[in-house]
C-alpha cells in the first residue's frame, strides 16, 4: 500500500464520496477510538468507532453465551460427545481464520487498483472488480467457484433449516401431528419455495449490503439473542417464553425500522433486546414450568453453570463438585478463548498486510494464549463429567 491514498464511501444520497487516509491508520491493528466520516455518509454511525467495538464486544458475547444455534447447530448435533463437539469448534475457529485475511487481501487489491485506475466508487464493488481485473485466470476461477460454493452452502443450508422450522416446529407439532411423510415433505418443499420467493421480494427493496445487515445482526437477529442465552442459565425458561421473547424482541426491530430507521445500531440492539427480556420473562411465566424429569435430564447432559438451584438440589454431592470444578475452568477458558479468537484472526491479517512489527508481537499473545486455552479446555475434553443418578 502507499503511505497515502483515497478510499470512497457511500452517501445517504445515494452519491459517493473520496476520503484520504494512510497506510498507518488502514493498517494498524489498533482502531481509533472515534473517525471523521462524513455526517451524510451511510458509515457515519461508526464515527464513535470505540463504543461500536464495544457494542459488538457485548452483542457477541451475548451471541456466544447462547451457543450455536439456527443452521449451525446440526453440526453438533451431528457429533458423538463433548469432546468432538469441542474438537469441531476449534476446527471451525481455524477454518474461520483464512476469511479475514482474505477480506483484507480484497480490500487492499482493491487500493492498489484504486491508485492504479482510479477510486473504486462503490465499496460493493471492489470484490469483482479485484476478481475481474486483478485477480490472474485459472486462479480467478478457482476463486469465483469457491466462493459461490460458499455461498450456496450456506443458502441451502438457511433455507432447509427455515422450512424444517414451519414443518417440525409449527405444522407437525401444533397444526396436524398425525401428518404422513408425504405430507411433510409438500410442506417442507412449499415452505423452502415461499422462502426463496419472500428473499427474492424483499432483495428488492434492499438499496445496498451495509444498510440491510446491520439492521439484521443488530436489531431483528436481537431478537433471538436473550432466549436463546437464557435457555442454559435459567432452569424457569420454557418453550412459551422462548417464543414469545423472540416475537417480541422481533417486532419491536420491525417497528424501530418503520419509525426509527436512522437511529445507529446499538441504540436498534437495545430496543430489541430489551423488548425480547421483557416478553420472555412474561411469557415464561405465563406457562407452567417444563417438567422435572425433562430439566433433570438436560442438565444431566449439558451441565451449564447458572440458575439451575432447583435441578442442581437433585444431583449428588460429589457428582456438583466435579460439574463446579468443570464449570470454573470453562469460564476461565472462555477468557482464554475470546482474546485468542480475536488475536488469530489479526495475526492472519498482519501478514496479509506485511506488518511484520505487529506480526511478531501478535504472534507471541497467540502462543501465550494457546498454552492457557490448552491447559484449561483442550486437555480436558476426554474427561467429560457423565451424570448417571
Amino acid at each position: 500500500l502507499p503511505e497515502a491514498f483515497q478510499v470512497s464511501v457511500p452517501m445517504r444520497d445515494g452519491t459517493f464520496m473520496a476520503l484520504d487516509t494512510t497506510r498507518e491508520a488502514w493498517t494498524s491493528v489498533w482502531p481509533s477510538w472515534e473517525l471523521n466520516l462524513p455526517a451524510g455518509s451511510g458509515y457515519s454511525i461508526y464515527n464513535l468507532f470505540g463504543i461500536a467495538i464495544l457494542f459488538y464486544l457485548v452483542k457477541v458475547t451475548i451471541e456466544g453465551a447462547g451457543g450455536t444455534s439456527q443452521y449451525m447447530i446440526q453440526r453438533f448435533f451431528a457429533s458423538r460427545s463433548d469432546r468432538e463437539s469441542g474438537l469441531l469448534s476449534l476446527f471451525w475457529t481455524v477454518l474461520l481464520a483464512f476469511r479475514w485475511p482474505f477480506i483484507a487481501a480484497i480490500a487492499i487489491l482493491g487500493i492498489v487498483f484504486g491508485t492504479q485506475s482510479g477510486v473504486i466508487e462503490d465499496p460493493e464493488a471492489v470484490l469483482p472488480i479485484v476478481i475481474n481485473e486483478m485477480v490472474p485466470i485459472g486462479i480467478k476461477g478457482i476463486l469465483v467457484a469457491g466462493l459461490m460454493a460458499a455461498a450456496m452452502s450456506t443458502f441451502d443450508s438457511t433455507v432447509n433449516a427455515g422450512a424444517a422450522y414451519w414443518v417440525k416446529d409449527i405444522y407437525q407439532t401444533y397444526i396436524n401431528p398425525k401428518a404422513s411423510e408425504k405430507t411433510l415433505m409438500a410442506h417442507s418443499r412449499w415452505a423452502s419455495v415461499i422462502l426463496v420467493v419472500l428473499g427474492l421480494g424483499f432483495m428488492l427493496l434492499i438499496n445496498n449490503i451495509n444498510e440491510i445487515w446491520g439492521w439484521i445482526t443488530s436489531s431483528l437477529g436481537a431478537g433471538l439473542l436473550v432466549p436463546t442465552m437464557a435457555r442454559w442459565y435459567w432452569w424457569r425458561m420454557n418453550g412459551y417464553g422462548f417464543a414469545t421473547g423472540t416475537v417480541a424482541g422481533m417486532v419491536a426491530a420491525v417497528l424501530q425500522r418503520l419509525f426509527l430507521p436512522e437511529i445507529p445500531e446499538y441504540f436498534a440492539f437495545m430496543i430489541a433486546t430489551s423488548a425480547s427480556l421483557v416478553g420472555m420473562i412474561i411469557g415464561t411465566y405465563l406457562a407452567p414450568p417444563t417438567e422435572e424429569k425433562v430439566l433433570l435430564e438436560f442438565y444431566k447432559r449439558t451441565r451449564p453453570f447458572g440458575f439451575w438451584g432447583p435441578v442442581r438440589k437433585k444431583i449428588k454431592g460429589e457428582v456438583m463438585e466435579k460439574i463446579n470444578k468443570e464449570n470454573r475452568r470453562d469460564i476461565i477458558a472462555t477468557f482464554f478463548a475470546v482474546p485468542w479468537q480475536v488475536v488469530l484472526f489479526l495475526t492472519g491479517m498482519a501478514v496479509i498486510m506485511k506488518r511484520w512489527d505487529e506480526f511478531a508481537w501478535l504472534g507471541v499473545i497467540l502462543l501465550a494464549l494457546s498454552t492457557g486455552l490448552y491447559f484449561f479446555w483442550f486437555r480436558h475434553l476426554s474427561t467429560e463429567v457423565k451424570v448417571t443418578d
